[in-house]
């Protein structure tokens, strides 16, 4: 698989309900250093992610106009678009690190599209 296409679908399964409820899959995708600037304003950890996993939402993603650039031989960059309902519309950007010969994520940020009036 070709590794753009891979961290694609990594992207799509970290906002699967399933995925987001599954502590041990969770353990695996993110990094031990995970850090996310949330479109909340929150700054998020992976042990945030972790202990809230449980909690997680039935919220489905539409993820779209995904663009990769390689940061180097074991990280990669991906900017995408995602919408969560017809008002919430948002940019998104994942550093991506290779470790022990599989993706995790290291650090995720969400800014929300302003609606227009």
């Amino acid at each position: 698989m070709d590794v753009f296409r891979e961290i694609e679908a990594l992207e799509m399964e970290l906002v699967d309900p399933d995925t987001r409820k599954n502590v041990a899959r969770l353990q695996k995708l993110l990094a031990d250093e995970f850090l996310e600037f949330g479109s909340s304003g929150m700054v998020i950890r992976k042990h945030d992610v972790l202990s809230n996993a449980d909690f997680s939402g039935e919220t489905n993603y539409q993820l779209s106009n995904f663009e990769f650039r390689a940061l180097g031989d074991k990280h990669i960059l991906v900017t995408y678009r995602s919408i969560k309902s017809a008002v919430e519309i948002a940019y998104r950007s994942s550093i991506w690190v290779k470790e022990s010969g599989r993706w995790k994520m290291l650090h995720h940020q969400s800014t929300v599209v302003p609606s227009v009036i």
